[in-house]
């Protein structure tokens, strides 16, 4: 629609007027009708101004709002490039709010600074089925220490109860502490040879027996620490500490019982399973995370020093090998509540000692593949779900596990 100015309507009212004069001296006949074209005349000259003067009025505000952003427009540009030559040592923002699946993402492979206080419990599943004598963890702490007990076949099952409280002093150091309680049960086997004949060979039988232990475990005491926040070129890293305390039952002295077959074969198994393992332990080490949209990357690699302690008797003085761990894995938030990881973790346990001599086969190299799935149940309560599965000798056979973190 055309813009109508002060002129335009002047022009317009001139041209009206000019037309009743022209029609004043007419016939009287014609009068009627030319009193009825003036007034549709006057009605129309009405609108139009009213019309030129609401375009007039928007101009204006056009041009008023154009004064505004053109004063503007250069220190806008020069923010914009400055800005772009910090980008790459300026921290990143995940984003102004992390969504519920990046946040479980920091809690199960890192380290969440957001939230004052997290409380989380959780259990553990973890089989081993072993065809000989391993020295692994406690399947090593039911037999290497407890005298010459030889068998063929251990199967264990752990279950593992875990309460963790973690509070971040401030959006960079975190304290926390672990508490696990314990059920433990393993099936011994062995072998015996019983009779011999010269068609059928060797003649076999087999022994078993069964025992459990139950309790407080080791308790935990951590500490995380952000070193770097991530930026474009840098992952978030995060310096890590943590010790250990003999809290729970160490497997050393431990009594023993006799199990006996009908022939008079013997197998000799503890009464009861430790769960602890009776000495302090100080890790350390370092965790990264990176964010490549839409994955989102991280890697661990610690350390750990064991104590040693002489515990009298027979057993003397023990010290358990140190032990060097590293992991990488890969997370994606499939969207705002769930998340996807993978993860393949390695430990190499150094040898262990007894009376200052090393004991030969103690030490271990167990690797394990897992994959975890987290959902956000609330704002505040997740479900954190894993699932690993050993790839060498001296890993677990598998391993089932769930946490459910609440933020506060």
């Amino acid at each position: 629609m055309p813009v109508f100015s002060q002129r335009d309507a002047f022009f317009v009212r001139a041209i009206a007027g000019l037309a009743l004069l022209a029609t004043a001296p007419t016939a009287s006949a014609a009068e009627a009708l030319t009193a009825s074209e003036a007034e549709q005349l006057r009605f129309e000259i009405r609108q139009l101004k009213l019309l030129n003067q609401s375009h007039i009025q928007k101009l204006q505000q056009m041009e008023n709002r154009l004064n505004q952003l053109e004063p503007s427009a250069e220190p806008s540009l020069s923010k914009s490039k400055s800005s772009t030559v910090a980008s790459n040592t300026a921290p990143t923002k995940r984003s102004a709010d992390p969504t519920a699946s990046v946040e479980n993402i920091l809690l199960e492979e890192h380290t969440l600074f957001t939230d004052k206080f997290t409380f989380e419990v959780g259990m553990d599943y973890t089989h081993y089925d072993r065809k000989q004598l391993a020295l692994d963890g406690f399947l090593a702490l039911d037999a290497i220490f407890l005298g010459d007990i030889a068998v063929d076949d251990i199967n264990a099952d752990i279950f593992t109860w875990d309460f963790n409280g973690r509070y971040n002093i401030n959006k960079r150091w975190q304290l926390g502490a672990s508490i696990p309680f314990i059920y433990r049960t393993s099936t011994y086997q062995k072998n015996f040879v019983t009779d011999s004949d010269a068609a059928t060979g060797e003649v076999r039988t087999i022994i078993d027996g069964s025992t459990d232990g139950y309790g407080l475990g080791d308790i935990t005491l951590t500490s995380a620490y952000q070193l770097f926040a991530e930026t474009q070129s840098r992952p978030d890293i995060v310096w890590n500490l943590s010790v250990k305390a003999p809290t729970g039952k160490d497997p050393y002295g431990v009594d023993t019982k006799i199990v006996e077959d009908d022939n008079g074969n013997r197998l000799e198994i503890p009464k009861q399973l430790p769960t602890g393992s009776g000495m302090w332990s100080l890790s350390t080490g370092l965790s990264f995370l990176k964010t490549t949209d839409p994955a989102i990357l991280f890697a661990n690699v610690g350390y750990t020093h064991n104590f040693s302690k002489n515990f009298g008797g027979d057993t003397g003085e023990i010290r358990l090998g140190d032990s060097f761990n590293y992991g990488v894995g890969i997370a994606f938030a499939m969207n705002e509540r769930m998340s996807l990881s993978m993860a393949l973790s390695h430990r190499i346990n150094l040898e262990s000692e007894q009376n200052s001599s090393k004991i030969i086969g103690s030490d271990g190299n167990a690797a394990t593949f897992t994959t975890g799935v987290t959902y956000a149940l609330s704002n505040r309560l997740s479900m954190l779900t894993s699932v690993g599965v050993g790839l060498t000798p001296d890993a677990s056979d598998f391993s089932i596990g769930i946490k459910f973190p609440y933020r506060f």
